[in-house]
Order: C-alpha cells, then structure tokens, then sequence
C-alpha cells in the first residue's frame, strides 16, 4: 500500500510537529493548519483551573438570590446575599465571613420566577454550593444535626486531580510566550507523505467525537492520524466568509464541513442530559477552560461558548495535539474503511484522491452528513440500523419579544442584549400529537438559539438546510429555535434529501430560503411581502407556502403543536413569528451497530462508530463524552491506560 500524499491546491492540509513547509505563503492555501509552531511536548500541569476546597464537605443545592440582590449572571462570587441564604438553610448562626471562606459556587442558573424565603420576587439565581466542614464549625455549627436529602443537600465528591488535557494551560502559556511566526512560512508545520506503516490509530472526523478520542489517545501515547474532509478553523472562516460575501459555498468547507465540526458555527451549547457531574462529562469541560474557554462554564446552570470563542479554543486544541504528535490531514475525504484481507478487521482507510492510510484501528466519527460514507459502509456489509430522526422548520423570534414573555415588562430591560445582569431569554417547547402512531408524534424546540441568527448548513446549492448560532454574547435582536417533529426509522437520508431540494426550489436557488410567518401557516395562507418580519438569515428570504412542504399529518401535528406554544407563550406563534425552512438534519438516520462493551463495530472489528453521525450522541459534550468512551475502551483493548 502506498502512503497518502498531499495534492491539489486545496485537496488537503497535514499539520505534524516534526516537519516543515518552506513554500512560499501564496502556495499554501488549503494546507495549512496553523498560524504558530505547535507547542511543546511533555509538560504535565492541572487542568481545572477553579479552587478545591480541601477537606470534607457538603453540597447544598437550590440555594436562592434575588436579582436585586446578585452581581448577576456573569458572576460566580460567593456574595453577602449569598452567604446570607446559605446560613438560613444550614441553620448557622455566627460568623458569615468563616462560612463565606469554606464556599465555592459550584452551579449558577437563573430562575425567571424565583421564590426566596418563601415569596415570590421576580427573577432571581439559583445556586449550588460545596461549603466545607471547617467553615459550618468556624461559623458557629448548625442548629441541628445535618443529614443527606437527595439533591437537596449531600455529601459532596472530591474531584479529580489532572485529567484530560492537563497540561494544555501550561503548553498554550508555553508558545504565547514564545515570538510570534504567525506571518512566516517556516512556522506551517505539514507533511507530504504518511508513514506506510499500520501502528497508529485513525480518527475520521474532526468534530468534538473525533476531537476528544483524538486527545485521549494522544495523551495516553497513541500514534492518531485525523481525516477531517473540511479545512482548519482559519481557512474554514475564510471560506463561510465568501458565502455570505458573495455566496461562494465551499461544498467540502462550510457550516458543516470541518474542523470542529457543525457544532463550531452554532451556539455552542454545553448543555446535557448524561449527568453534568460524571467524571467524563467533568473531564470535557475542564479540557475546553485549559484550551481556553471561560471558567464558568464549569458552573453555568446553561453553559454555552459561541462561534466566536469555539474558533479559538480549536485552535488551541490542534496546536496542543500537535505537540503530542497528532498527525492532521484536512481537505480529504473518507471514501471508505478498508478491512483486513485475513481478519476481516478494519485496517485502514481509503481517500477520496485514491490514496490509502493504513492503521491499527480506525474510530468512526463522522457527522450526520456523511451520507456517502454511511452508504458505502452499507455496501461493504457493515450493519446499520434506521433510528428515528426530527425534521421540521426554525422560527424566529425578536428578541425583546421574548425577554418580555419570560422576565416581564419591569424586568426585561435588565437582559440589555446580552450585556445586562439577566440572561437573554431562551425556552423550551414539547408537545405530543395523537396521529395514528401508538406512541403518538412528538413536536419540540430544537437547538433553541437566543440573541442569534439563522445560517444556511446545505453543503451543496440544490439542498437547501438551515441552523442557528449564537456568538457568546448573544447580542443579536433575533432569537430563534428548531421546530421539528419526530420521524419512524426507514424514512432516513432520502427523506431528507427530497425535503431540502423542495425547500430549494420554493426559496428559488441561490441558498435562499423559504418563509411564511406561523400565523400565515396556520391559517394556510403566503405571507405578504410588505408585511413580512425581518429575518436575520442573511442570504435572503422568500415568502412561500411552507405548509405544503411536509406531508399533511406532520404539517397538521405542526399546526396543533404551535397552538398548544402559542398558549404558553402568547405571541409564539403571532405576526412577529417568522417560520424558516428547513431544519432537516437535527440528528443521523442511521445507526451503525457496535457492542455495548467494546464500543467496536458488531460487523468490522478494529472500527469504533462514535458521535452524532454514528447515532450514538446529540449535542458537542454527549460527542465528546462518546469520543472519550471509544479512546479507554481502545487503550484498555491495547493494554494501555489514559
């Protein structure tokens, strides 16, 4: 077998620590991955940057502030106010600066109506707090004996020392230090031939899956080849850039293809359902503050990054793998996983040039628009099951509309487009349509983006798909949010297909999209023109008649659905709403089958199907925590330990 090669102007990007492209800047469009050397190797720091108190302690949970009374929501301090409340539900009575000392905020979210000592006072913060031992004795003891109640006050974890991506801190501290050779050539790290040899590992993707079972196997000694079909975060910017300029798309560089994933142009959100608390989805969060996210998104009750700080903690993440010896091969594509002539196992990958990697493992960590690759998984015999899948529309909102609806008029000014002390407004709608499906038909907000605006996603011109991002402050006067309703298995990649080419051809081409306001769509009419919202979708809008664009039942499941909201929340589904078309790719329709144990392909051992394209998570820290399962799963296979 030969070694993949590096070839065409912008077919592919290999960034290495060990190597150096002298060419001069002009010929390096689409294979460079990096603006500054990688930094060291070896340096060994802890990645949680927050305190630990020492000793034993307790976990308080929904512990109440007034918004009057609280610094708000970009402070995580232990205030008077604070403290103040903590005693009450303690039962402490003496010193409140001892108590204060022995607490550390551990969660902060805010709470539209919050009650605080029995009344109701608007919004307001809730808390979770570790306060230790020592500091309830220092303040004078508790009235009463305390005893554990389950999510009400327990006995709190330690954390663990170390951990993924600890010495990152001091690695990023290591080369801002050093001078910058951003603008030299001799700074691009790339290399024109891999080993052809097959003692590494293969990680196809580079969205959080591959990102994180990329640094756990890095971290843990692994030699990692990364295929990522799209361009590194600074090209890729360069390359959204044109499409909304000049409406150039990129169809391998774009919202949804490339590093980082279609996370990266999103809100990037950090919320989950796996339990904020486990020890991997901990692991995640204090990687992304050593590679430089803000701290308090380890407490943040809605922890979200943006597209803004998401572009420069990749940055950091790459040049600290490749540190470590991560060899990066941006701008190709996996045509196929190639199996092992005498075991069957996979054994390599095939590119799109023609080109062959061969390796001892290959994890699987595409999107969920890899659909050329998932069919040829398919013809090759590897087993794929139909999920269920949500498709449907977003809707926007004016911001201000919604601020209203959930602080009230006397508290909305606060918000001050993302720069007061109370958060933008978001929401969360469900409803569940009887239709003929036993189950029935669940209709829901997808990926709700406050302060944000609607990005077009489609990877080519004639299939048209939309998203929503937030940058970190959230400062748009827009908000808005998928609307979709769930799908059975077997409808999958043609489903969605045949919608985005409706949807193509009702916006007219070009990548514009389709609208009707939801009053116009309940009522079954085209919106005017004239009287048409403003949309921050910024490459055109065209009033069209969306309710024809799904079939009757899911259409009318919609309809019922946007009553039941309307009720909710007055105004939701009124003149102001504008509904956009369409939100097709929340989540893969297929699953590749793997073991429950090894995580391993059931039908091509040695291949580790992980992340949303896979079918296994939804969301950048579910990814990533899946990612990480695959990478200690694969090492304890290897005999090795992270």
């Amino acid at each position: 077998m030969r070694g993949a090669r590096c070839a065409g102007r912008r077919a592919r990007v290999v960034a290495t620590a060990e190597s150096r492209d002298r060419r001069p800047r002009a010929e390096k469009r689409g294979k460079t991955s990096t603006s500054n050397a990688p930094p060291p190797r070896g340096q060994k720091v802890n990645t949680d940057t927050r305190a630990s108190l020492p000793g034993d302690r307790w976990r308080v949970y929904d512990v109440r502030v007034a918004l009057e009374e609280d610094p708000g929501k970009d402070s995580h301090e232990v205030t008077p106010a604070l403290t103040k409340q903590l005693a009450k539900l303690l039962g402490t009575r003496g010193d409140a600066d001892a108590l204060a000392r022995g607490t550390e905020v551990r969660r902060k979210t805010c709470d539209a109506r919050s009650v605080v000592s029995g009344r109701v006072v608007g919004p307001g913060f809730s808390y979770v707090v570790d306060v230790s031992d020592e500091a309830i004795s220092s303040a004078g003891g508790t009235a009463r004996p305390l005893r554990e109640r389950a999510k009400k006050l327990e006995r709190a974890a330690g954390e663990r020392e170390g951990g993924l991506g600890a010495n990152a801190e001091a690695l990023r501290e290591a080369y801002e230090r050093a001078p910058t050779r951003g603008n030299d050539a001799s700074s691009t790290s790339t290399s024109d031939t891999f080993p052809d040899d097959d003692d590494k590992v293969i990680v196809v993707g580079l969205g959080p899956a591959g990102l994180f079972a990329t640094l756990a196997l890095a971290e843990a000694g692994e030699r990692v080849v990364v295929v990522e079909r799209g361009q590194p975060v600074e090209e890729r910017g360069r390359d959204i850039g044109a499409l909304f300029a000049r409406r150039q798309l990129n169809g391998e560089s774009n919202l949804c293809y490339g590093e980082g994933g279609a996370g990266t142009w999103s809100d990037g959100k950090l919320t989950t359902r796996i339990g904020r608390n486990s020890e991997r989805v901990r692991a995640v969060l204090q990687a992304l503050v050593a590679f430089g996210a803000p701290d308090d998104i380890l407490v943040s009750g809605k922890p979200h990054l943006g597209t803004d700080r998401l572009v420069r903690i990749l940055r950091t993440a790459r040049r600290y793998m490749q540190g470590l010896g991560v060899e990066f091969c941006f701008g190709e594509r996996c045509e196929r996983i190639n199996r092992d002539p005498n075991t069957g196992a996979a054994g390599g990958v095939t590119l799109a040039s023609g080109d062959v990697i061969r390796g001892k493992a290959v994890i699987l960590a595409v999107g969920h628009s890899s659909r050329a690759l998932m069919e040829s998984l398919h013809l090759d015999g590897v087993k794929l099951s139909y999920q269920s899948f949500s498709a449907g529309f977003r809707i926007e909102h004016p911001q201000g509309m919604l601020d209203t609806l959930q602080y009230g008029s006397k508290y909305a000014g606060y918000v001050d487009n993302g720069k007061g002390p109370l958060p933008v407004a978001d929401y969360r709608v469900a409803n569940t349509v009887q239709d003929g499906i036993a189950a029935g038909r669940a209709c829901y907000s997808f990926c709700m983006c406050p302060g944000g605006q609607i990005v077009p996603t489609s990877t080519t011109e004639d299939e048209l798909c939309i998203n929503g991002m937030s940058f970190s402050k959230r400062s748009s006067k827009w908000a808005n949010s998928g609307l979709v309703i769930g799908y059975e298995p077997l409808c999958g990649f043609a489903f969605q297909r045949h919608i985005e080419r409706e949807a193509a051809v009702m916006g007219g081409g070009g990548l514009v999209v389709p609208v009707q306001t939801a009053e116009d769509f309940l009522n079954e009419t085209v919106s005017d023109v004239a009287t048409l919202p403003s949309s921050s979708y910024r490459l055109g809008v065209k009033t069209a008649p969306l309710h024809e664009l799904y079939p009757p039942a899911v259409t009318q499941a919609i309809r019922e659905s946007l009553f039941r909201f309307n009720k909710q929340l007055p105004g939701f589904a009124g003149p102001q709403a504008l509904i956009h078309a369409p939100e097709a790719r929340t989540s893969s329709p297929v699953r590749v089958d793997r073991e429950k144990e090894t995580l391993m392909s059931v039908s091509m051992p040695g291949m580790y199907p992980i992340g949303e394209g896979a079918g296994y998570a939804g969301g950048i820290v579910s990814a990533a925590v899946d990612g990480l399962a695959a990478a200690e799963t694969l090492l304890e296979m290897s005999g090795k330990r992270r």
